[in-house]
């Protein structure tokens, strides 16, 4: 089970590239927690474009909102509340679930691990993307440009490297 944050799914939205997830995961269905929902329907609210393509994939199953149960409640509960009820809401229902956790945050990422949590960012998928044959190289450094122009990301050199180095 893959859960996306919000995060993930804004930036890739942002550029159109949403279908990469599926393709880089090798999976027809990825998983958000209510809070996430909750997160994409605000955007909507606030016309972000990025939220329709999210809400078009919620709408054909490809994304599932999940339900927590009470033992996943108590666990978002119990994690810091500097993280975001998206981000405590998608590691509890991993950690119980088996689940790993996609976010580009890396207090989200420290979190996964502090709880067993598997966690993958930003930067390894960009770099499978590459690896794995689903884009070229120089695709994924279009793709980081994108990122960049469109939703201010911004990289280290070190990152870049560790995606783009052979």
């Amino acid at each position: 089970m893959i859960l996306v944050d919000t995060d993930i799914l804004s930036a890739l939205g942002k550029i159109d590239r949403l279908p990469l997830l599926f393709a880089v995961l090798r999976t027809t269905r990825l998983h958000i927690a209510p809070a996430v929902f909750h997160e994409v329907t605000q955007s909507l609210t606030l016309r972000r474009p990025y939220a329709d393509a999210v809400l078009a994939l919620v709408t054909t199953g490809q994304i599932e909102v999940l339900a927590l149960t009470d033992r996943e409640a108590m666990v978002r509960d119990s994690l810091p509340t500097t993280l975001g009820t998206g981000e405590r809401e998608s590691i509890a229902i991993a950690k119980e679930r088996g689940g790993t956790v996609l976010s580009n945050e890396s207090r989200v990422a420290h979190y996964c691990r502090h709880s067993q949590v598997s966690c993958v960012r930003l930067p390894e998928i960009l770099r499978a993307l590459w690896v794995e044959g689903v884009m070229t190289k120089q695709e994924v450094e279009h793709l980081i440009k994108e990122l960049q122009a469109k939703d201010h990301m911004q990289f280290k050199p070190s990152t870049l490297a560790a995606i783009l180095t052979e």
